[in-house]
């Protein structure tokens, strides 16, 4: 009989936040290997996106930057990037939305709103 011991017990779980960060880090880490710069090139498009536009998800911004902000070897470096975005007080989580790539299933993503719209 597989019993657990009291240390397996004991031993506390990753939150799926703390999973989340991890992952989104080392994405991050991975496109700056990469690309020189990526985050703040990135970060850059993000305002300047935030600015014209009202409401967005981040599969939006990362389709607008195609060509402009090399793409990171994993799409959740971006997920750092809105983060980083929100932190500063550019954009704001209002809810979700279901995404358009085919890959993800029409998942939820989070919806955006800009601090700094200037439509």
């Amino acid at each position: 009989m597989n019993q657990l011991s009291f240390l397996d017990i004991e031993k506390p779980k990753p939150s799926g936040e703390l999973l989340r960060d991890k992952g989104i880090h080392r994405a991050v880490q991975h496109a700056e290997e990469i690309h020189n710069d990526w985050q703040r090139t990135a970060l850059d498009f993000l305002y300047i996106y935030a600015r014209n536009h009202d409401r967005f998800s981040g599969e939006m911004v990362r389709m607008e930057a195609k060509g402009i902000v090399p793409e990171p070897p994993s799409l959740r470096a971006w997920g750092a990037v809105l983060l980083q975005g929100a932190r500063k007080g550019w954009i704001e989580r209002i809810g979700t939305i279901h995404v358009t790539n085919p890959r993800a299933h029409a998942c939820f993503a989070s919806e955006w709103e800009s601090n700094i719209n200037e439509v």
